[in-house]
């Protein structure tokens, strides 16, 4: 099944564990290096961009732990998902195939 950019939003707009793994998807997608400065340091349209690195990675390394997004945290997150609406998109569609 092939997701469309509507579906995700959707998704994420009704889902807070759609927030959770949709933040985690985009996070993993930064390299190691990255991760690690919670920066973004190449410039390859995957992953978070420089603006917003610092905050995605906090929220995945939050997520990672097992702890759940809540209150303006979880709104937050949820923009910067939809944010990112069109690499989820091509994220879950290459990893269904």
């Amino acid at each position: 099944m092939t997701l469309t950019v509507e579906e995700v939003v959707a998704g994420l707009e009704k889902h807070d564990k759609w927030v959770e793994r949709a933040i985690l998807a985009i996070y993993d997608a930064q390299t190691i290096g990255e991760k690690a400065a919670a920066r973004t340091s190449i410039n390859n349209n995957v992953g978070f961009s420089a603006f917003d690195a610092r905050r995605g990675t906090y929220y995945a390394e939050w997520v990672n732990k097992g702890r759940a997004l809540s209150g303006s945290h979880l709104d937050k997150a949820r923009k910067l998902a939809i944010k990112y609406r069109k690499q989820l998109v091509e994220l879950a569609n290459a990893k269904g195939k």
